[in-house]
């Protein structure tokens, strides 16, 4: 996919650059410690129903990585040769898709409940959970493929806006409804669900801040904003990674 010919906003403020920098790779790194610990834990603890729910953390450390990265790139060149730089507006749509990932974890920890609790079943029939997966999935798929080809313009930003409350909204309620619950308290779930709750509402922020482009904020001020709430996913997703590789010692 090449990158739509535009230039960078870090390319008109070093400073800013140098922040989202350091922000980028910050995701960047954490991103894949946390997928190396989900695949650690996937590998070591044997349980065949745990299964998916270790794909998906597994997925959110790469997809992670992957947004940390692309910034890195648009952030160094921008800095290196502004004429040249390596925009990656799609990056937003590898947000969207963490943020999916993040979602489908919560929701498949509250599978996993359900299953060890005799006399229970997920609140989702396999239907409506397939369905919910195709039409996320089409919406990280949009944004992709809509912000390389087109960049980013007012209406794919109010796409992926809505989409991102949607996707971290359905995380959300099924996180806090599983908390809700005595049997998960003091488990692995019950840690994990602790962890991932603040990385899916930093998460969400930073797309959602976006949506401030629409009513007249300028880039400059958004992109500012914005950072900070970068800077927070990655500090939270830290901490979701420090569980992780606990967890794996005490294997």
């Amino acid at each position: 996919m090449t990158p739509p010919l535009q230039t960078s906003v870090f390319a008109r403020d070093a400073g800013l650059a140098f922040v989202f920098f350091v922000a980028f790779s910050l995701m960047a790194v954490l991103g894949i410690r946390f997928a190396l610990y989900a695949y650690l834990n996937r590998s070591r603890t044997g349980i065949e129903a745990q299964g998916a729910l270790w794909t998906y953390l597994l997925a959110v450390g790469l997809t992670a990585a992957l947004y940390g990265v692309l910034g890195v790139v648009e952030a160094a060149t921008a800095v290196t040769s502004p004429a040249a730089a390596v925009t990656t507006p799609y990056r937003d749509g590898v947000l969207l898709a963490f943020l999916l990932t993040l979602a489908l974890t919560m929701r498949e920890i509250g599978t996993n409940e359900a299953l060890v609790n005799a006399g229970r079943t997920a609140e989702e029939p396999p239907a409506a959970r397939r369905s919910v997966e195709v039409g996320f999935g089409l919406l990280v798929g949009a944004s992709l493929f809509g912000s390389g080809l087109l960049g980013p313009v007012d209406a794919l930003t109010a796409v992926e806006g809505v989409a991102a409350v949607a996707v971290a909204g359905y995380g959300l309620i099924h996180g806090r409804r599983h908390l809700a619950r005595s049997a998960v308290r003091g488990t692995l779930l019950d840690s994990l669900l602790r962890h991932l709750l603040p990385v899916v509402a930093f998460g969400l922020l930073v797309l959602v801040v976006d949506l401030a482009l629409l009513v007249g904020l300028t880039v400059g001020v958004v992109r500012h904003i914005q950072v900070v709430f970068v800077i927070m996913t990655a500090t939270t997703l830290m901490t979701a990674t420090i569980k992780l590789r606990q967890n794996v010692a005490g294997l």
